[in-house]
């Protein structure tokens, strides 16, 4: 029997995080971004969606792994028959992340 690995997607803090440039890792648009996510606004997001995920807080962007603010990802698993894409799930996360940040605000 051959085991297969489920697909994971990346998702660092540094993608949502509307403080920094594209070059220094925001995947999403500006209007979309929130300022310096934590990981635990990430990992509530993940949940909400409902896929399954581990937490990973300690760890840095590779780019700017100099820097303590924004650190941490979240590694998302994906089933063999759901039809995601990387990008769609970047935007999904932020939405649900800019909804978070507004429900905490009120």
């Amino acid at each position: 029997m051959v085991r297969r690995r489920k697909k994971s997607i990346i998702l660092w803090t540094v993608f949502f995080d509307s403080s920094r440039p594209r070059n220094l890792g925001r995947k999403v648009p500006r209007s979309l971004a929130v300022r310096c996510p934590s990981v635990e606004e990430l990992e509530e997001a993940v949940k909400a969606l409902g896929f399954d995920y581990e937490v990973y807080k300690e760890k840095r962007y590779p780019r700017t792994w100099f820097q303590d603010s924004c650190q941490g990802y979240v590694k998302v698993y994906k089933s063999p028959d759901m039809a995601i894409t990387r990008t769609k799930l970047l935007r999904m996360v932020a939405e649900k992340l800019r909804e978070i940040r507004q429900k905490k605000a009120k």
